[in-house]
């Protein structure tokens, strides 16, 4: 195949990998439908879908920025790779997934959007690995992090009924986008620049397996959709949410004192124990509207919006999360040592154990 020239040198540093080397770097990470990709055009923004084959010249095409390419992750039940979706600028949500997935073992990675916001990516052993096990830990991380609104790709956990391609994900990389710092894997750990050798970050990224899946899954008793699994009709789910224990000690000092950063995940931690304290949602939302009064926020960083606490407080009350949280920055300053969740270590937090012992086109929507 004959080399090409790329378009920024932030691609490849080295500038030492064949033209072949990179399309299979970048097929390793970003395959999925093969009969089908999505696109978008870059001065209207219409968004397409591509009833194709994604040959090596739709990719090379994609990063020498001539069109863009979008993969449909979901291949029937499976995947290599998932990723949430950040669409704000705000950089506090997907560096606290990051730091998150490291929690759990998992190691993601940061890319600048093509036009605003954030994708984290996560990839899996190859071939595949189930994806709906994929989207729950990925769910379990933006749950832990106050997020549990971010979209996660892929949109589904199997491909079935009306259902035929999923949702398309816009691949990083794309060439006439590179050069401006966008659709790039940044670094957390020096400033959110972008890494000098792109092609280098996907030559070494680490995979997560489907055993590591299954560990967090079990360890967090998370459970994952199944052909047999009954679906509950929202109408017969009890209005009133029942309490189990009252509120910890670092839920009430947290409600006393104020925080002065993480105030969104904080927010979610407190509904959660408002909820699970039997408080409803309505009035759970006007004591965090108190609540957010008494932060002090740092860095010349704003009090958290009352749009904001519902968010969350409507997020914490939406689905039956298990964890506390307590390790998490926003609530470990305020943990104490003779806290009754202690002595029950599925409950006091969520970490993962085993770190401690021309074609023809159709517009659509639905793209990131």
């Amino acid at each position: 195949m004959p080399a090409f020239r790329w378009s920024h040198a932030v691609i490849d540093s080295a500038r030492s990998r064949t033209t072949d080397q990179k399309l299979k770097l970048f097929r390793d990470c970003f395959t999925g439908l093969r009969d089908v990709y999505g696109t978008y055009d870059p001065k209207s923004g219409r968004v397409c879908q591509v009833k194709q084959t994604v040959t090596d010249r739709v990719i090379l095409r994609h990063l020498q920025g001539h069109q863009p390419y979008g993969v449909y992750l979901l291949v029937g039940d499976r995947t290599r790779a998932v990723a949430a979706d950040f669409d704000e600028e705000d950089t506090e949500p997907p560096l606290e997934f990051i730091r998150q997935a490291n929690h759990y073992g998992i190691r993601a990675y940061l890319e600048r959007s093509k036009r605003k916001g954030w994708h984290a990516w996560i990839f899996t052993e190859l071939p595949d690995v189930s994806a709906a096990k994929a989207r729950a830990v990925v769910k379990l991380i933006l749950d832990d992090i106050g997020t549990p609104t971010a979209e996660v790709f892929p949109k589904q956990d199997k491909l079935a009924g009306s259902t035929c391609y999923g949702n398309f994900i816009n691949a990083p990389l794309y060439g006439s986008l590179v050069a401006r710092g966008r659709t790039v894997f940044v670094d957390p750990g020096n400033g959110l620049k972008p890494h000098p050798d792109q092609w280098a970050v996907l030559e070494s990224v680490q995979r997560v397996s489907e055993r590591e899946l299954d560990e967090i899954i079990e360890i967090n008793g998370l459970a994952t959709p199944t052909a047999c699994t009954p679906v509950s009709s929202p109408s017969l789910q009890p209005a009133v949410v029942q309490g189990t224990f009252g509120l910890p000690p670092c839920a009430q000092r947290m409600l006393a004192e104020g925080v002065v950063e993480n105030q969104r995940v904080a927010c979610f931690r407190l509904a959660l124990h408002l909820k699970k304290a039997g408080i409803p949602r309505d009035i759970a939302i006007a004591a965090l509207t108190v609540w957010a009064a008494k932060n002090r926020p740092t860095d010349g960083r704003q009090i958290i919006s009352k749009g904001e606490i519902i968010d969350q407080t409507t997020g914490a009350y939406s689905k039956p999360y298990r964890g506390c949280g307590c390790e998490e920055p926003a609530v470990a300053p305020y943990c104490n040592p003779n806290c009754p969740l202690k002595a029950h270590p599925r409950l006091n937090s969520t970490p993962s154990e085993k770190n401690n012992p021309s074609p023809q086109s159709n517009c659509e929507s639905g793209s990131a």
